[in-house]
């Protein structure tokens, strides 16, 4: 079954654009918009049905999968969208697909509950992590992140925060437990990202709960790092080519380069002005190998929140 939808490359410029209001510790550089694909109808799905992550890129980046909860249908359904396509790929019922190959990928499926192993080429599908089942709390469980170099899984229990909140417990594909997962929230980091080397870091503090969010670059033991910039920061990713550092603003994607922290802006969704608009971007995922940049883009609504999903073209990205 194949949806179609409206989904032409276009400039990130969604609403009629004001000056943009420079940040305590200077303007965020030269605006250098980047073409991009919506995936997302206005108004069409809830956010309600948005979990962390909220897309997963496939190892070759040619595509991502997600799920999104549909108001005509009242169900959670699973998408994939190739790069460069205009139509979505209805996949099956069900929450937090995870890739694991170019062709298979982990999902949580509600009735019956579990984890399951799916291949896109065939259709079939396995359960996985069927140990989970004899947890007292598996019923609470909302979602799960995969992680492919332990090949594990980071079960959420949890929906959609503002800042990205880590699952408390990790557990391998036959649902044994490995160990608690390590939060830094408690020392005011609500978002971190390591370059490809693992040796630097760009993290997002906050030391005040109603206080401005700001954009450290840290190297070695350093826990804290160089303050960048500052404002109403909600997330942040290194590229895995270590060449970009994307931080979300409000309604700003904004592009650092870690040598010499020069800025660009990149996305803009809406007029950063308009404080009656309420839209933010709220994540970021890069795919591998580094051409894409989605982005989530959370619309509070007084009729119930909507999810926007954009991917960014950067693989013509230039600095100079």
């Amino acid at each position: 079954m194949r949806i179609r939808i409206i989904l032409a490359i276009l400039v990130v410029l969604v609403v009629a654009v004001g000056v943009w209001v420079a940040v305590a510790t200077g303007p965020p550089g030269a605006v250098r918009l980047a073409p991009a694909w919506q995936l997302l109808p206005a108004e069409s799905y809830r956010a309600m049905g948005v979990l962390d992550p909220f897309l997963s890129w496939s190892p070759d980046s040619r595509s991502v999968i997600f799920s999104v909860f549909g108001l005509g249908s009242q169900r959670d359904k699973v998408f994939r969208w190739k790069v460069g396509e205009t139509k979505l790929e209805y996949i099956t019922t069900g929450v937090s697909p995870n890739y694991v190959t170019d062709d298979e990928f982990l999902y949580l499926k509600k009735q019956p509950k579990g984890i399951f192993l799916r291949s896109l080429r065939t259709g079939k599908e396995r359960e996985v992590a069927t140990l989970l089942e004899k947890n007292e709390f598996f019923p609470d469980i909302t979602g799960f992140d995969y992680d492919p170099q332990r090949r594990t899984i980071i079960v959420r229990m949890t929906e959609l925060t503002q800042f990205r909140t880590p699952g408390p417990d990790e557990y391998d594909l036959e649902g044994k437990h490995i160990g608690a997962v390590s939060s830094r929230l408690g020392e005011g980091i609500v978002d971190s990202s390591f370059d490809p080397t693992g040796k630097r870091c760009a993290i997002l503090v906050q030391e005040r709960q109603v206080g401005p969010v700001s954009l450290h670059l840290a190297g070695g033991q350093e826990r804290r790092g160089r303050e960048i910039t500052r404002g109403k920061l909600n997330a942040v990713a290194w590229s895995p080519d270590g060449r970009i550092v994307a931080y979300a603003d409000d309604k700003i994607v904004v592009a650092v380069r870690p040598q010499d922290h020069r800025q660009v802006v990149v996305a803009r969704f809406g007029d950063p002005d308009d404080d009656s608009d309420k839209r933010y971007a709220a994540r970021l995922i890069w795919s591998p190998n580094s051409q894409h940049l989605a982005v989530f883009v959370y619309i509070p609504h007084p009729a119930g929140d909507y999810p926007f999903y954009y991917v960014l073209d950067m693989s013509k990205f230039k600095w100079d």
